[in-house]
């Protein structure tokens, strides 16, 4: 057990920094193929779907990313990730706080392939 445990961490793990990677890069063909059609975004400004999420993630702008307390469960093929995250990103041309803000993503199995269904940045105004 503690072996599977540790494999859905390192997974869970890698799945959040190849994103913000992707983000990073404006490899958004990369990004979208990690996002199932269904996903759906939450923020302090509103829930998305998953094309206005992808917009928001185009003007986002993002900078260096520090990640911390990454916490994992498994439910049936799901994987529900925990994690703070501190960035230097803009909103509607806003700089966002730089501090550590609280994460959660749900990732689903998928032919075989891990697809976010879910998101929600907690990021304060």
């Amino acid at each position: 057990m503690i072996a599977k445990q540790n494999d859905i961490e390192v997974e869970a793990e890698l799945l959040e920094r190849q994103s913000v990677q992707y983000i990073q890069e404006q490899n958004w063909a990369a990004l979208e193929a990690m996002l199932d059609p269904a996903c759906q975004f939450v923020a302090k400004t509103g829930s998305y779907d998953r094309t206005s999420a992808m917009k928001h993630m185009k003007e986002m702008n993002l900078g260096p990313v520090e990640f911390k307390d990454f916490k994992v469960t498994q439910a049936g093929d799901n994987l529900i990730v925990s994690f703070w995250i501190a960035a230097i990103e803009y909103r509607d041309g806003t700089q966002l706080s730089p501090q550590f803000s609280p994460r959660l993503s749900v990732w689903k199995t998928q032919n075989g392939q891990r697809k976010c269904i879910a998101y929600a940045d907690l990021i304060a105004s």
